[in-house]
């Protein structure tokens, strides 16, 4: 790693003057357990627990929406399931689940202890084997895999997730697609996610990546940036497998203004062939998350749009 990708983190404090909890490089965290708890583990037994009607079709719908977004807040699955169910509906549901392995609570906290976000959720071990028996074509992570991703995983989803559900609450992301592979090129690294969003000014792919402190972040991105690049100089475009061929635009979601500014300054992203936008956390609102690169710095822009 040369001086220039050194990890700074310290520096990339929010407005507030703290680092987000989305992004604390200081973050901990553990499965928390339900004290009953009493996980269904063979296959068998979990599909009798919807067959004695112990689960219902709703707390199935609930299970693939965490299935689906690998790794979400208790906030973000209750605004997920808006349309169906109260708020107070999905965490009531939600701890029935815990208690036989359904769904895994986790604990994030950092040294000082005081913040304390709302509580991510993934799929426990029986969740798992209940949606791989019934969705066998459809990816979910397993259990097992959050052991090597650990908490710093959690946090990546997490923050990812916030722009999928801003996406789908405004009606705008027609498909996501986690680890999606750009076209004729299975050889390079892939984006963590893409959406494709339509809309009354036109129809774009978003392709979507996360800058996080507790990495070598100016060298990850520096990686799959000269790898897009080449791409794009060879096709004229970044195209998405499975995707339809509208615009792309990279956005980069990173915690912090002060981080967006210290990626430009080391990455230089406007000099890059392809459309590149910076979505920040700690914006007021998301409408106004979102920065391009310029020669003379971040430029905010509002996308009328959302």
């Amino acid at each position: 790693m040369s001086n220039n990708d050194q990890i700074i983190f310290e520096n990339f404090i929010s407005k507030e003057g703290v680092i987000p909890i989305w992004d604390n490089p200081y973050i901990k965290g553990n499965l928390h357990l339900p004290t009953d708890y009493r996980p269904a583990t063979t296959l068998e037994s979990v599909l009798n627990l919807y067959k004695r009607m112990r689960y219902d079709e709703e707390d199935i719908r609930l299970l693939k929406v965490i299935g689906d977004a690998i790794c979400a807040n208790e906030d973000q699955l209750r605004r997920y399931m808006n349309s169906l169910m109260s708020r107070s509906e999905v965490s009531k549901r939600l701890t029935r689940m815990r208690n036989v392995g359904l769904v895994y609570r986790w604990k994030m906290r950092t040294d000082d202890d005081k913040t304390k976000p709302p509580a991510p959720f993934t799929l426990g071990i029986a969740g798992y084997k209940f949606l791989k028996h019934y969705y066998n074509d459809t990816f979910f992570m397993s259990p097992d895999r959050w052991d090597d991703l650990g908490p710093k995983g959690i946090q990546r989803y997490v923050a990812l997730n916030e722009i999928r559900c801003q996406l789908v609450e405004r009606k705008l992301a027609k498909k996501w697609v986690w680890n999606p592979e750009l076209k004729n090129n299975y050889y390079i690294k892939n984006p963590l996610a893409a959406a494709h969003i339509t809309t009354d000014q036109g129809n774009f792919n978003f392709v979507i990546d996360r800058a996080q402190m507790s990495q070598n972040f100016v060298g990850y991105l520096r990686t799959k940036l000269n790898q897009w690049k080449e791409v794009h100089n060879t096709q004229g475009s970044l195209l998405l497998s499975d995707f339809p061929e509208d615009k792309p635009i990279l956005v980069l979601s990173v915690s912090t203004i002060s981080l967006a500014a210290y990626i430009q300054e080391q990455l230089i992203l406007d000099s890059y062939p392809f459309h590149i936008w910076l979505c920040v956390d700690e914006a007021n609102d998301f409408t106004d998350a979102f920065y391009k690169p310029t020669e003379d710095g971040l430029k905010k822009i509002r996308l009328t749009f959302m």
